[in-house]
């Protein structure tokens, strides 16, 4: 199962990425531990790019999860599926910890090292998107606010196909 792989894989993230903050909280306000010098002024690029990693390191686990319930699901062959799990999880790692050598190496922010991984992510759920939108949800899925059940796109199509 493709998709385990990635629930898995975004709870230990998220684990990781909530332990960050928490690190990050002691030098943030009122510091307790010294500041690391790159990160030393609030609003500089350096201490920014080390928020966004602890952003990322929290949102990309996040879809990670949701996505790995329905990556199986998808509409998609199993070597596709096999790549989306894995441009999630290398842009779920990959992202926050280059966001965050950026910030405390701003001689790195030039290289964007952390667009490699931000393309992978993005391309993953891409793919992820392209896969859901060729796939028949169940009944339970495919319901509109009102609770009253509504088709899918690829049967609303065959339908118009076939009049």
């Amino acid at each position: 199962m493709t998709g385990a792989r990635n629930v898995r894989g975004g709870l230990l993230l998220l684990a990781l990425g909530l332990l960050a903050g928490l690190g990050m909280s002691l030098y943030a306000f009122k510091p307790m531990v010294p500041v690391p010098e790159s990160l030393a002024r609030y609003d500089d690029l350096p201490r920014r790019l080390f928020r966004l990693a602890h952003i990322a390191a929290v949102m990309l686990p996040l879809i990670n999860i949701v996505l790995g319930g329905w990556l199986d699901r998808l509409f998609l062959p199993a070597r596709a599926k096999q790549g989306v799990s894995w441009l999630l999880l290398l842009g779920g790692i990959g992202l926050p910890a280059t966001l965050s050598a950026e910030g405390l190496f701003p001689t790195l922010i030039p290289l964007h090292l952390s667009a490699i991984p931000a393309i992978a992510f993005a391309g993953g759920v891409v793919l992820a998107a392209a896969g859901a939108f060729r796939m028949t949800f169940p009944e339970e899925v495919a319901h509109d606010v009102r609770g009253e059940g509504v088709r899918d796109r690829a049967s609303a199509l065959q339908e118009s196909r076939r009049a």
